[in-house]
């Protein structure tokens, strides 16, 4: 879209907005503002419906490819005065609409052409019995460029658009009719299913994870947001890669459970995760429409021009409803990514100037934006080495990770890694992307063993699974290639045996794929795994453990390859507010190991931030002697506060701080002040350590670096840590430190009762 052209246009319409004072004249402006901005046509969506509901209905009638087939207006002269007269005009058109055209879906927009508020039907039983609020928008408060996604969101004006992340947020994020009307029909699915077996075991397994990053345990409709998402973006690449541009139903329900991308050899870009709840038998059927509903509306895109850029805004977008603690942001600005990635390769490749290209891993991917920036390079240089394309991405494959306890990022992350892979996918090769479901700094609890079969002692890893045990060869789960060949053969056979209910048939399925791969012990170990989730298909527990399985060994498969470089932007999240009891005391513990409390300092554990540990836990996992670690941190780390004194000591593990960015002075940027940390791994930190304070205000947030370096300054300086943070000595510490038994807060209720003091003839000065 032209901005700015479309700015004179909106100014106008506005100003004729204001001139406005009656009803007639309202609606010529809102005429005007859609014919220009749009060319489309008000029109009377319901004719002969005035005498029912006392006026005619003006909308849009939506193509058929829309889930909302028509938008209307309720026009009003001042919306803030008129706003509950307008909301009742609106319920009683929707309810004359629901029953003339009971299967249509229907939004309608009371406004007075200044401010917009959308609203959708609330229906039972083919009764509109309340209308509920989508979003609003007030056209002097907005910028063109949003005022114009908001109104095109409802419009659809166009065909064969080129997705962006922000008209992707507009048309289907939450706020937009697509999300409001989606998001109602999830929810009555999920209230029909919710309590089956299968269904119940995927919704605590993704809980269970889910508490370490929403740190609280969380809600269902965080849940269903998420189910959401992973549809939509699983939509988007199926259309991304395989070129179609029909809705077929049976194509779309083999994307959702990853059987098409399967059987092009990509074999983990979608899982049996716990979002596949969505096709239980009970509703697959109403499932399948909503989904090719979604795919309609996604055919309006030209997808190849799709990059890994535009899933951002929306996973932010729904990610941050049910995130309440969180002070970092959901993503991290494509400019300060490359800026990260150019100084920590730049500091590894001149300690290590032989190797080509470092072997990264990003332990807290998101939605993979390191990874993706990593990917670039990593073709870029090894390109210019004269690499045969396959080499690189054997090479890519195995040297750049990631992993999330998010399972929405990884979806998310896994679909940027392939669309950055680009042309390496046309070599054909079997792809087992290497992001993982997984809590990168607690491993999981895998127990060591070792199992007799077949004349042969082999070593096992072992987990719980009910009341069952689950066994995996050590030499399967450490590659991490042979694993997802593992995986997915056992996918498939799971697939069969649910089919057919045979096991003869399922086993020699699995075994087709899975015996060439490993020795015959490690062959009857995997039977027997297979056997057991034969049991959890018959007991009806079984659906999302060949999914829990590709991603528990991770951690230890990924802690005992190591790293050269880390890099991340990890959860700045302070420890208060992690609510689960068990993981916080866990937490506490690591702190006190890594040393960044002392046992005598224990009442700062609450204002400790979750980003210290894990910058010291992960080097101390994953990085190779002499790697590099950096981090997006709070910038809260670099001042004097107590809690951070024993962090920049670099003492567990060693490393050495040898470079700063600080972003204090850059916006727009993250909600509170940050920095990058970049350390080296076995050396003594030496301050004062270089840094580079960029100050400037970006036109956007998600600019590219060569466009953020146009209007960043960049101020060099020697940074040394205020004095007081490098000792724990209490003679240090403030003379009123001893006396002061708590901070600027009101416990325990947070309301004040004050007495007034009334003038004994006037009584009380109403001014104070």
């Amino acid at each position: 879209m032209a901005f700015p052209h479309l700015k004179a246009v909106l100014e106008r319409c506005l100003e004729q907005a204001r001139r406005a004072r009656s009803h007639p004249a309202k609606l010529v402006a809102l005429t005007n503002l859609l014919k220009n901005l749009f060319n489309v046509e008000l029109t009377e969506i319901l004719p002969g419906i005035e005498e029912k509901v006392g006026s005619k209905i003006f909308g849009i009638r939506g193509s058929a490819d829309l889930i909302f087939r028509a938008v209307i207006f309720e026009i009003k002269v001042d919306l803030e005065r008129e706003l509950d007269d307008a909301k009742a005009k609106l319920k009683k058109y929707f309810q004359a609409l629901t029953e003339a055209e009971p299967e249509t879906n229907f939004v309608g927009i009371a406004t007075d052409v200044i401010k917009f508020k959308a609203y959708g039907p609330l229906i039972k039983k083919g009764v509109v019995v309340d209308i509920n609020e989508i979003s609003s928008m007030n056209l002097t408060k907005t910028s063109v460029e949003e005022a114009v996604f908001w109104l095109d969101s409802f419009v659809f004006s166009k065909e064969r658009i080129t997705p962006t992340a922000d008209d992707l947020r507009f048309r289907f994020g939450p706020g937009s009719p697509t999300y409001s009307l989606i998001i109602n029909e999830l929810n009555e699915l999920w209230d029909m299913v919710k309590n089956e077996p299968s269904v119940r075991l995927k919704f605590e397994l993704w809980a269970k994870n889910m508490q370490i990053v929403y740190g609280n345990e969380p809600e269902e409709k965080a849940f269903i947001d998420q189910t959401y998402l992973v549809t939509l973006v699983k939509l988007i690449v199926y259309y991304r890669l395989s070129g179609d541009n029909t809705v077929d139903p049976e194509q779309l329900r083999r994307a959702i459970t990853g059987e098409y991308f399967s059987s092009f050899g990509i074999l983990n870009l979608v899982e049996e995760d716990f979002f596949i709840w969505i096709l239980h038998p009970n509703i697959s059927k109403r499932a399948l429409n909503i989904v090719c509903n979604l795919a309609k509306q996604l055919r309006r895109y030209d997808m190849t021009q799709i990059n890994e850029d535009v899933f951002k805004e929306i996973y932010q977008d729904i990610i941050k409803r049910s995130e309440r603690h969180r002070i970092g942001e959901y993503y991290t600005p494509e400019w300060l990514v490359q800026l990260t990635l150019n100084e920590a390769l730049g500091i590894w490749l001149e300690k290590n100037k032989e190797r080509e290209f470092p072997r990264m891993l990003d332990p807290a991917c998101g939605s993979g934006t390191f990874l993706c920036n990593a990917i670039h390079l990593a073709k870029e240089y090894l390109g210019k080495k004269e690499k045969e394309p396959g080499e690189i991405l054997d090479f890519i494959l195995q040297s750049i990770a990631g992993i999330d306890v998010n399972p929405l990022a990884v979806t998310i992350a896994r679909a940027n890694y392939l669309i950055a892979l680009g042309e390496l996918l046309k070599l054909g090769k079997r792809i087992f992307i290497p992001i993982y479901v997984s809590d990168s700094v607690r491993l999981p609890h895998v127990t060591s063993t070792f199992s007799y079969v077949a004349n042969e002692n082999v070593p096992v890893y072992e987990v719980a699974a009910n009341k069952y045990r689950i066994q995996m060869p050590l030499n399967v789960a450490r590659d991490r290639y042979k694993l997802g060949c593992i995986i997915s053969a056992l996918r498939e056979a799971i697939s069969d045996y649910r089919l057919r209910k045979d096991k003869q048939s399922a086993e020699t399925l699995f075994e087709r794929e899975a015996y060439k791969l490993c020795t015959s012990g490690e062959f009857e170990v995997l039977k027997r795994t297979l056997h057991t989730i034969f049991q959890l298909i018959n007991e009806k527990l079984n659906d999302v453990w060949g999914y829990v399985l590709g991603n528990v060994y991770a951690p230890i498969a990924l802690k005992e390859a190591k790293f050269d470089v880390l890099i991340s932007n990890p959860p700045w999240i302070a420890m208060r507010y992690i609510e689960n009891k068990e993981y916080q005391d866990w937490l506490k513990g690591e702190v006190l190991n890594y040393g960044l409390l002392s046992s005598e300092q224990v009442e700062l554990f609450t204002h400790m931030e979750m980003a210290t540990l894990f910058f010291n836990k992960c080097a101390d996992l994953y990085l190779n002697s002499n790697g590099v670690i950096a981090f997006v941190m709070p910038r809260s780390v670099l001042t004097g506060a107590f809690q951070h004194a024993r962090f920049k000591l670099f003492k567990k593990p060693l490393m050495k701080l040898v470079r700063i960015l600080d972003c204090e002075e850059v916006s727009p940027l993250f909600n509170v002040p940050s920095c990058v940390l970049i350390a080296i791994l076995g050396e003594n930190t030496v301050y004062p350590v270089s840094a580079t304070k960029y100050v400037g205000k970006l036109e956007r947030k998600n600019c590219k670096l060569n466009e953020a370096m146009k209007l960043l300054r960049a101020e060099n300086y020697a940074y040394q840590p205020p004095a007081i943070a490098l000792t724990c000595d209490k003679s240090q510490y403030s003379y009123y430190h001893d006396k002061v038994k708590q901070g600027a807060t009101i416990v325990p209720r947070n309301l004040w009762f004050v007495e007034f003091k009334a003038h004994p003839i006037l009584g009380i000065d109403v001014k104070k």
